[in-house]
């Protein structure tokens, strides 16, 4: 609730107006939420003037689920794919891959789900282009635990940087004991007052 999608659709939209080649896959806990994500990018385009030039032309891929923008080049990939994470992922490739709140309650309830999940998101490494063809290739996760044994918590383990975002500024004892070393730096740095 305090803007991760919405930062992250911005991003998204500031890497096409970098490259209008760039692909970006978005991945939800479902298909509305992945939807959503790529409706606010679109948004985002129309809506803003210096982003116009960016709006699908009428003879490209132009729905919630895929979408390309002006100017980039012929691929089997649109420039936008949202994407449940039981849906078909495979197929496609991504410069970037955004994994947003993939955890839910409902796919986090229990260990068996949990589990799937695991296994279900190792499938991003599938669809991220190669290293080879874009060294700025990347796979972002948005989201907040559901549960103790959270799929977030445990990708430090697999190499993720891990950074919290917490709505407020808490104080160097609460950042230490809570986020242990995981509070993002640009928020440990703000020179405001905790709370």
């Amino acid at each position: 609730g305090v803007g991760k999608s919405f930062i992250t659709s911005a991003f998204a939209v500031w890497n096409w107006w970098l490259d209008v080649n760039c692909r970006i896959m978005v991945v939800s806990g479902g298909q509305e939420r992945a939807d959503a994500f790529s409706r606010f990018c679109l948004r985002l385009i129309q809506d803003m003037p210096q982003l116009r030039h960016l709006a699908p032309r009428p003879d490209q891929l132009s729905s919630l689920k895929a979408f390309e923008v002006n100017g980039a080049h012929t691929d089997h990939s649109p420039s936008c794919k949202s994407v449940g994470i039981t849906g078909q992922l495979t197929g496609s490739r991504a410069d970037i891959i955004i994994a947003d709140d993939v955890e839910t309650p409902k796919n986090s309830l229990t260990v068996t789900q949990r589990e799937k999940l695991e296994v279900l998101v190792t499938e991003f490494d599938a669809v991220l282009k190669p290293e080879s063809s874009n060294p700025d290739a990347r796979i972002i996760y948005l989201g907040t635990p559901q549960v103790e044994d959270s799929l977030y918590g445990k990708l430090p383990a697999k190499g993720y940087d891990f950074r919290i975002w917490p709505a407020r500024k808490p104080g160097p004892t609460a950042a230490q004991v809570k986020y242990g070393g995981r509070l993002a730096p640009f928020i440990q740095e703000l020179d405001i007052p905790e709370g």
